[in-house]
């Protein structure tokens, strides 16, 4: 038996090392040589700077570095928030939604969903001044979900007892060692609902639109771009060159048919295998989802 734990915790040691260590260093490495916003902005009176969102939300800190620096560059006259996300943690989604609902009171944001924006990827699009689709990209998911495996037929099978010594006797909620109480369940429940109605409300805040018409849609249902369009989730269609013109309508200085916006992109050489390593980084979140509150389409 005592072998059998120790090939297991090697197990676990290489899965952590590979799948995430790794990945993560990695990323963080590429992320300071890649992460420079290019000075070729061709014409400064056009300047649109277009911050991707891509992968499951981890984490807020990248996204909130570029909107910063964004907002602080004088030839940047906007925003374009190129999304293309199934969503992820909570906290992360609400960071990113609270920095784009306060940064467009100074420079025009817009929120441009690829092939998929939904859970956390739509609820960081809320806080723009304006949302473009695709009528195929896959949006809504408005809900939350908290999975919590249960290794108790394993720890019976392995013979091993678990000894919880605790403050509360809710401090272990969602304890995968052991059968959920109906109580534990009431408490983690309740926990979910109040995090669905924040969703909730960034969307009737967000989006202008009544809490009751919300409500009929806001079940963890996926819907596509042309539906969120009927229901007045997004503006209208485009991409993120037509993300770019909007920034101008909205400033008020519209351009010609013949004009088009200069887009700023990351000057990141390592795009596809960030992209990849991204990818590998957000397995783990995938699997420890448990006691975790998460607006992940599933």
């Amino acid at each position: 038996m005592k072998e059998y734990f120790v090939w297991v915790a090697k197990l676990i040691t290489f899965v952590l090392v590979v799948f995430l260590i790794i990945p993560i260093v990695l990323i963080g490495s590429l992320a300071a040589v890649g992460s420079v916003v290019s000075e070729q902005i061709g014409d400064p009176k056009k300047a649109v700077a277009v911050i991707e969102m891509n992968g499951v939300i981890e984490d807020s800190k990248a996204t909130l570095n570029e909107l910063n620096k964004s907002i602080r560059n004088k030839h940047v006259k906007g925003i374009v928030l190129s999304i293309n996300s199934p969503g992820g943690s909570v906290g992360p989604s609400q960071e990113i939604y609270e920095a784009v609902k306060r940064w467009k009171q100074v420079k025009p944001i817009v929120a441009v969903m690829g092939s998929v924006a939904a859970s956390g990827g739509l609820y960081a699009a809320l806080g723009a001044s304006k949302v473009l689709a695709q009528p195929g990209t896959m949006t809504g998911s408005i809900g939350v979900i908290m999975q919590v495996p249960n290794f108790t037929k394993v720890a019976n099978w392995a013979g091993v007892d678990f000894v919880t010594i605790k403050s509360g006797k809710l401090k272990d909620v969602g304890n995968q060692f052991r059968e959920m109480t109906p109580e534990e369940k009431e408490f983690l429940q309740k926990t979910v609902a109040d995090v669905h109605q924040q969703f909730i409300t960034a969307v009737v805040d967000g989006r202008g639109l009544s809490r009751e018409a919300v409500d009929k849609f806001a079940d963890g249902r996926v819907i596509l771009g042309s539906q969120a369009k009927e229901l007045g989730m997004i503006d209208g269609f485009g991409d993120v060159y037509e993300g770019g013109r909007l920034v101008f309508e909205l400033l008020g200085q519209p351009l010609k048919a013949d004009e088009w916006p200069s887009l700023v992109f990351q000057d990141d050489t390592f795009h596809e295998l960030r992209k990849a390593l991204q990818s590998i980084g957000s397995l783990p979140a995938l699997f420890t989802s448990e006691r975790r509150l998460m607006y992940l389409m599933q």
